[in-house]
Order: structure tokens, then C-alpha cells, then sequence
């Protein structure tokens, strides 16, 4: 301030310190730019490759997991399927032989039937004739015991 009082016009005036001070700064600069800069630019550098590195791992494992987890999915849906089939062919077989089963049984039913129907059939052929045989009998009872006598049997 003094200097502007003076009526002086110029407030720096360069001399030998200002070329000692400008010297120091570019030696700073680049002893900071040595020591400093570079190392923790290159600590940073390697951080954001391993963080990339990390990160893409993490994706391709992703991808990775997501593709298992498609084919484990369509292995079980395809697993599933063929028990179901499996399984229809085995009710379809189980019914074919369920019905195969009831035929037989229809069938002996039948045959069964048919013999006991020829069974009872003879059965009363045989019970006719016996009746024929002894109602004639006991017709002529009757006809001696009404007539008192002996009596022929005329039709036969």
C-alpha cells in the first residue's frame, strides 16, 4: 500500500526470488508428480481393473448360473414328462390287463353257467321222469284201492 502512495504504478517487481520460486513449484510439481501422483494413479488403476475383473467374473458366474439353472429347469421339466409317461403306459397296460381279466372271469362265469344250466336241465328231465314214473304208480294204487281190483295200463 505504501507503494500505490508513493504514486508508484507497478506492485511486483519481479526480481531473482520470483525465478527461485517458480523453479521450486516446477520442482514440486514434479517430485509430487513422482512420489505421489503416479503411485496412487496406478494403486487407483489396478483397483478399477480388479473391481472390473471382479465385476465381470461376477456377470460371467451369473451367466453361468442362469444357463445351469435353464438346463437343470428343462432336465426336470423333461424328467417330469417322461414319468408322466411312463406312468400312462403303465395305467394303460394295467387297464388292458384289468380288462383282459375280466373277460376270463366273464367267460368262466358263462361256461359255469351254461354247465350248471345243462346240470339243472338234466337234473329235471330226471326229476320228470321220476315223477312220470311214480304218478303212474301211484295211479294204479289209487285205481286198485277205488276199483278193488287189478288194473291194466291200457296207453302205454
Amino acid at each position: 500500500m505504501v507503494a500505490l502512495a508513493g504514486g508508484e504504478g507497478n506492485i511486483i517487481n519481479p526480481d531473482l526470488s520470483l525465478v527461485v520460486i517458480l523453479a521450486l513449484f516446477v520442482l514440486f510439481v514434479f517430485l509430487l508428480n513422482r512420489l505421489l501422483f503416479r503411485p496412487v494413479s496406478r494403486v487407483l488403476d489396478k483397483r478399477g481393473a480388479l473391481t472390473e475383473g471382479a465385476t465381470a467374473e461376477a456377470r460371467a458366474a451369473a451367466r453361468q448360473y442362469h444357463a445351469r439353472l435353464a438346463e437343470y429347469e428343462s432336465s426336470i421339466r423333461q424328467a417330469r414328462a417322461e414319468g408322466y409317461r411312463k406312468l400312462e403306459q403303465e395305467r394303460a397296460a394295467g387297464l388292458e390287463q384289468r380288462r383282459g381279466v375280466i373277460e376270463r372271469a366273464k367267460e368262466e362265469a358263462a361256461g359255469e353257467i351254461d354247465r350248471a344250466k345243462s346240470a339243472l336241465a338234466g337234473q329235471a328231465s330226471e326229476a320228470r321222469a321220476a315223477l312220470e314214473a311214480e304218478s303212474r304208480q301211484l295211479a294204479e294204487r289209487i285205481s286198485r284201492t277205488v276199483l278193488g281190483r287189478e288194473v291194466g295200463g291200457g296207453a302205454d
